[in-house]
Protein backbone atom coordinates (compact mmCIF):
# COMPACT_ATOMS: atom_id res chain seq x y z
CA UNK A 1 0.00 0.00 0.00
CA UNK A 2 2.88 2.36 0.70
CA UNK A 3 5.17 1.47 -2.19
CA UNK A 4 6.38 4.48 -4.15
CA UNK A 5 7.51 2.53 -7.22
CA UNK A 6 6.14 3.75 -10.55
CA UNK A 7 5.65 1.29 -13.37
CA UNK A 8 6.64 2.39 -16.87
CA UNK A 9 3.78 2.56 -19.35
CA UNK A 10 5.18 0.53 -22.24
CA UNK A 11 3.92 0.14 -25.80
CA UNK A 12 2.72 -3.34 -24.85
CA UNK A 13 0.55 -1.91 -22.05
CA UNK A 14 -0.96 0.65 -24.42
CA UNK A 15 -1.58 -2.09 -26.98
CA UNK A 16 -3.56 -4.11 -24.44
CA UNK A 17 -5.62 -1.01 -23.59
CA UNK A 18 -6.41 -0.18 -27.22
CA UNK A 19 -6.69 -3.64 -28.76
CA UNK A 20 -9.97 -4.70 -27.05
CA UNK A 21 -11.58 -1.34 -27.88
CA UNK A 22 -10.54 -1.44 -31.54
CA UNK A 23 -11.48 -5.12 -31.88
CA UNK A 24 -14.82 -4.47 -30.20
CA UNK A 25 -15.67 -1.55 -32.47
CA UNK A 26 -14.74 -3.51 -35.60
CA UNK A 27 -16.57 -6.61 -34.39
CA UNK A 28 -19.76 -4.71 -33.62
CA UNK A 29 -19.55 -2.86 -36.95
CA UNK A 30 -19.17 -6.24 -38.72
CA UNK A 31 -22.43 -7.49 -37.22
CA UNK A 32 -21.22 -9.39 -34.15
CA UNK A 33 -22.80 -6.98 -31.65
CA UNK A 34 -24.34 -9.63 -29.40
CA UNK A 35 -20.99 -11.34 -28.76
CA UNK A 36 -18.85 -8.23 -28.31
CA UNK A 37 -21.32 -6.19 -26.27
CA UNK A 38 -21.63 -8.93 -23.65
CA UNK A 39 -17.85 -8.69 -23.16
CA UNK A 40 -17.97 -4.98 -22.29
CA UNK A 41 -17.63 -5.65 -18.58
CA UNK A 42 -14.42 -7.66 -19.18
CA UNK A 43 -12.99 -4.75 -21.14
CA UNK A 44 -13.79 -2.32 -18.34
CA UNK A 45 -12.31 -4.64 -15.72
CA UNK A 46 -9.10 -4.87 -17.75
CA UNK A 47 -8.94 -1.07 -17.96
CA UNK A 48 -9.38 -0.93 -14.18
CA UNK A 49 -6.49 -3.35 -13.73
CA UNK A 50 -4.17 -1.25 -15.90
CA UNK A 51 -5.33 1.86 -14.05
CA UNK A 52 -4.44 0.41 -10.63
CA UNK A 53 -1.06 -0.87 -11.81
CA UNK A 54 0.11 2.01 -13.95
CA UNK A 55 -1.68 5.15 -12.77
CA UNK A 56 -0.42 4.04 -10.19
CA UNK A 57 -2.56 3.52 -7.10
CA UNK A 58 0.06 3.02 -4.39
CA UNK A 59 -0.74 5.37 -1.53
CA UNK A 60 -3.21 4.62 1.23
CA UNK A 61 -5.09 7.87 0.62
CA UNK A 62 -5.48 6.93 -3.08
CA UNK A 63 -7.12 3.63 -2.14
CA UNK A 64 -9.40 5.48 0.26
CA UNK A 65 -10.39 7.94 -2.47
CA UNK A 66 -10.97 5.10 -4.91
CA UNK A 67 -13.22 3.36 -2.38
CA UNK A 68 -15.04 6.59 -1.60
CA UNK A 69 -15.78 7.37 -5.25
CA UNK A 70 -16.87 3.77 -5.88
CA UNK A 71 -19.24 3.79 -2.89
CA UNK A 72 -20.61 7.25 -3.66
CA UNK A 73 -21.10 6.34 -7.31
CA UNK A 74 -23.00 3.19 -6.38
CA UNK A 75 -25.12 5.14 -3.89
CA UNK A 76 -26.20 7.89 -6.29
CA UNK A 77 -26.96 5.27 -8.95
CA UNK A 78 -29.03 3.27 -6.45
CA UNK A 79 -30.99 6.39 -5.55
CA UNK A 80 -31.41 7.12 -9.23
CA UNK A 81 -32.66 3.67 -10.19
CA UNK A 82 -34.93 3.10 -7.18
CA UNK A 83 -36.24 6.61 -6.56
CA UNK A 84 -35.69 8.48 -9.81
CA UNK A 85 -33.40 11.01 -8.12
CA UNK A 86 -30.80 13.06 -9.98
CA UNK A 87 -30.66 11.32 -13.38
CA UNK A 88 -34.25 10.64 -14.39
CA UNK A 89 -36.18 7.38 -14.72
CA UNK A 90 -33.94 4.55 -15.89
CA UNK A 91 -32.91 0.97 -15.21
CA UNK A 92 -29.87 -1.16 -16.00
CA UNK A 93 -29.84 -3.96 -18.57
CA UNK A 94 -27.97 -7.25 -18.59
CA UNK A 95 -24.70 -6.42 -20.36
CA UNK A 96 -22.74 -4.75 -17.56
CA UNK A 97 -22.16 -7.78 -15.37
CA UNK A 98 -23.09 -8.62 -11.77
CA UNK A 99 -25.32 -6.20 -9.85
CA UNK A 100 -25.95 -5.15 -6.28
CA UNK A 101 -29.67 -4.47 -5.89
CA UNK A 102 -30.02 -3.50 -9.54
CA UNK A 103 -26.75 -1.53 -9.88
CA UNK A 104 -23.87 -3.11 -11.85
CA UNK A 105 -20.70 -3.23 -9.77
CA UNK A 106 -18.73 -2.05 -12.80
CA UNK A 107 -20.66 1.24 -12.72
CA UNK A 108 -19.21 2.08 -9.30
CA UNK A 109 -15.75 1.22 -10.61
CA UNK A 110 -16.41 3.39 -13.67
CA UNK A 111 -17.30 6.38 -11.46
CA UNK A 112 -14.10 5.94 -9.43
CA UNK A 113 -11.70 5.42 -12.33
CA UNK A 114 -13.25 8.12 -14.49
CA UNK A 115 -13.01 10.64 -11.64
CA UNK A 116 -9.32 10.02 -11.09
CA UNK A 117 -8.16 9.84 -14.71
CA UNK A 118 -10.06 12.99 -15.69
CA UNK A 119 -8.65 14.74 -12.62
CA UNK A 120 -5.14 13.87 -13.80
CA UNK A 121 -5.96 15.12 -17.29
CA UNK A 122 -7.51 18.30 -15.90
CA UNK A 123 -4.30 19.00 -13.99
CA UNK A 124 -2.34 18.70 -17.22
CA UNK A 125 -4.74 21.00 -19.08
CA UNK A 126 -4.55 23.58 -16.29
CA UNK A 127 -0.76 23.39 -16.14
CA UNK A 128 0.79 26.00 -13.89
CA UNK A 129 -2.60 27.69 -13.62
CA UNK A 130 -4.03 24.67 -11.81
CA UNK A 131 -6.52 25.62 -9.11
CA UNK A 132 -8.90 23.29 -7.32
CA UNK A 133 -12.14 24.89 -8.59
CA UNK A 134 -11.08 25.45 -12.20
CA UNK A 135 -9.52 22.00 -12.53
CA UNK A 136 -12.62 20.40 -10.98
CA UNK A 137 -14.76 22.13 -13.62
CA UNK A 138 -12.52 20.82 -16.41
CA UNK A 139 -12.47 17.30 -14.99
CA UNK A 140 -16.24 17.20 -14.45
CA UNK A 141 -16.79 18.42 -18.02
CA UNK A 142 -14.67 15.54 -19.32
CA UNK A 143 -16.77 13.11 -17.29
CA UNK A 144 -20.01 14.50 -18.74
CA UNK A 145 -18.59 14.36 -22.28
CA UNK A 146 -17.91 10.62 -21.98
CA UNK A 147 -21.32 10.01 -20.42
CA UNK A 148 -22.97 11.86 -23.33
CA UNK A 149 -21.33 9.43 -25.78
CA UNK A 150 -22.47 6.47 -23.71
CA UNK A 151 -26.06 7.72 -23.62
CA UNK A 152 -26.23 7.48 -27.42
CA UNK A 153 -25.55 3.73 -27.29
CA UNK A 154 -26.66 2.51 -23.87
CA UNK A 155 -30.21 1.39 -24.78
CA UNK A 156 -29.06 -0.29 -28.02
CA UNK A 157 -26.44 -2.32 -26.15
CA UNK A 158 -28.69 -3.07 -23.15
CA UNK A 159 -26.45 -1.17 -20.75
CA UNK A 160 -29.26 0.99 -19.38
CA UNK A 161 -32.49 2.52 -20.63
CA UNK A 162 -34.16 5.82 -19.80
CA UNK A 163 -37.92 6.29 -19.88
CA UNK A 164 -38.46 7.96 -22.27
CA UNK A 165 -35.01 9.51 -22.83
CA UNK A 166 -32.19 11.06 -20.76
CA UNK A 167 -33.40 14.40 -19.31
CA UNK A 168 -31.21 17.45 -18.91
CA UNK A 169 -31.00 16.65 -15.19
CA UNK A 170 -28.99 13.53 -16.07
CA UNK A 171 -26.16 15.62 -17.48
CA UNK A 172 -26.36 18.31 -14.81
CA UNK A 173 -26.26 15.63 -12.11
CA UNK A 174 -23.27 13.97 -13.76
CA UNK A 175 -21.52 17.33 -13.81
CA UNK A 176 -22.51 18.11 -10.22
CA UNK A 177 -21.33 14.81 -8.76
CA UNK A 178 -18.29 14.83 -11.01
CA UNK A 179 -17.38 18.30 -9.77
CA UNK A 180 -17.85 17.20 -6.13
CA UNK A 181 -15.67 14.13 -6.58
CA UNK A 182 -13.01 16.14 -8.41
CA UNK A 183 -13.05 18.80 -5.70
CA UNK A 184 -12.52 16.13 -3.03
CA UNK A 185 -9.72 14.55 -5.05
CA UNK A 186 -7.82 17.82 -5.57
CA UNK A 187 -8.35 18.90 -1.96
CA UNK A 188 -6.97 15.64 -0.57
CA UNK A 189 -4.12 15.49 -3.06
CA UNK A 190 -3.04 19.03 -2.21
CA UNK A 191 -2.63 18.00 1.42
CA UNK A 192 -0.17 15.21 0.57
CA UNK A 193 3.46 16.12 1.10
CA UNK A 194 4.76 13.10 -0.78
CA UNK A 195 2.77 13.19 -3.99
CA UNK A 196 3.24 10.13 -6.23
CA UNK A 197 4.05 10.57 -9.89
CA UNK A 198 0.72 9.63 -11.39
CA UNK A 199 0.73 8.68 -15.04
CA UNK A 200 -0.84 11.16 -17.42
CA UNK A 201 -0.19 8.73 -20.24
CA UNK A 202 -2.28 5.89 -18.79
CA UNK A 203 -5.09 8.31 -17.90
CA UNK A 204 -5.23 9.74 -21.42
CA UNK A 205 -5.12 6.37 -23.15
CA UNK A 206 -7.87 4.83 -21.01
CA UNK A 207 -10.09 7.87 -21.53
CA UNK A 208 -9.42 8.24 -25.26
CA UNK A 209 -9.79 4.52 -25.96
CA UNK A 210 -13.26 4.54 -24.42
CA UNK A 211 -14.22 7.88 -26.00
CA UNK A 212 -13.20 6.76 -29.50
CA UNK A 213 -14.80 3.33 -29.02
CA UNK A 214 -18.21 4.71 -28.06
CA UNK A 215 -17.88 7.71 -30.37
CA UNK A 216 -17.12 5.60 -33.45
CA UNK A 217 -20.04 3.28 -32.71
CA UNK A 218 -22.37 6.25 -32.26
CA UNK A 219 -21.35 7.54 -35.71
CA UNK A 220 -22.04 4.12 -37.26
CA UNK A 221 -25.62 3.98 -36.03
Amino acid sequence: MTSTSTKIVTKEVLLFIWLPHVAGALGIAAGFQDWFVTKTVLNLIASFGFFVLYFPITKRYQWILLGLFFSAGMLVEWLGVHYGWFFGTYSYGENLGPKIDGIPIIIGIFWAVLTMITARMAQAVSGRFHYTLSSAVIGASMMVALDALLELLAPHFDYWTFIPSPPASNYWSWFGFGFLFQFIYFTVEKAQKDKPETSLSIAMHIYLAQALFFGSLALMR
